[in-house]
């Protein structure tokens, strides 16, 4: 049962049972029931704005993270590669370093 039918069913069951249980009569019942109905349609044209307020939001939030994560996935991928061309020679330094240290250890 979807929420719509809930609230429905909820809405005619309350209905139902402030009919029987009342102790007004007449006029002021129908001016209850009618206020109340008006209230559930309103309540549930609500729900239902929300409802799609909430599908456009996750829609636009979808798309702007797709949008987001191809951009940054672009720069973090230059940024890789421009630390691994900066770093290359360092690192054969540090290699050529630690190769003579090794070596003067041997001896």
């Amino acid at each position: 049962m979807s929420f719509s039918e809930g609230l429905l069913v909820g809405g005619l069951l309350g209905t139902a049972y402030a009919l029987l249980t009342a102790s007004t009569t007449g006029p002021k019942r129908q001016q209850a029931i009618a206020r109340y109905l008006n209230d559930l349609s309103e309540s549930s044209t609500n729900v239902q704005q929300s409802a799609v307020q909430l599908q456009t939001a996750s829609q636009n939030l979808s798309n702007e993270l797709k949008t987001t994560a191809v951009t940054s996935l672009g720069g973090i991928s230059d940024a890789l590669q421009t630390f691994s061309f900066e770093a290359a020679p360092r690192i054969a330094q540090i290699e050529e370093s630690v190769d003579r240290l090794t070596q003067n250890l041997k001896k």
